[in-house]
């Protein structure tokens, strides 16, 4: 499997959180525009744009999503590492954090709880999941596949999920 990700990493440094975000939020209104019968209330940008607490925890969802679609392959690679390393920082106790999810990362169940409904939050979850995969390979896209269901995510705004953060590279 490849290790370059190409722009992936360009896209995952620091600030990464609110550059999924707003990349999240332009898939999304292109998706809304783009939908016939628009039965779907529009969000606004500022469900995007976590501030404060709310984005730290909005942080270890994405982080959560990354470190379980890095594993859906069988194997979480060092440059799946260094990617999601670069999302959470380096201080001492997110590291230990990290740690203990590496050793048991989450389930797609466990996943659609965090998020608890929250669509923009399911849609930065799945970009940061698509990202981190890189050239995906079986595991990683049955892996985004139930993720994808499982977070409610119309099979449309996935497709534009996943032009604009081609886009993004």
């Amino acid at each position: 499997r490849s290790s370059d990700l190409g722009g992936t990493k360009s896209l995952l440094k620091a600030g990464s959180a609110a550059a999924l975000g707003m990349i999240a939020y332009q898939a999304y209104q292109t998706w809304q525009k783009d939908r016939q019968n628009n039965t779907v209330a529009a969000l606004p940008e500022a469900a995007f744009a976590a501030q404060g607490q709310l984005a730290e925890e909005r942080s270890r969802v994405i982080l959560r999503t990354m470190i379980a679609a890095a594993a859906s392959d069988g194997l979480i690679d060092e440059t799946e590492k260094q990617l999601i390393a670069q999302e959470g920082g380096a201080d001492a106790e997110l590291r230990q954090w990290l740690a203990n999810e590496y050793a048991r990362p989450a389930s797609i169940n466990e996943l659609v709880e965090a998020v608890g409904g929250d669509q923009a939050l399911a849609a930065e979850a799945y970009l940061a999941a698509r990202a981190v995969c890189g050239d995906l390979v079986r595991g990683e896209i049955a892996f985004l596949s139930r993720l994808s269901q499982a977070l409610g995510l119309d099979d449309g705004l996935v497709e534009q999920l996943e032009r604009q953060l081609a886009l993004a590279q």
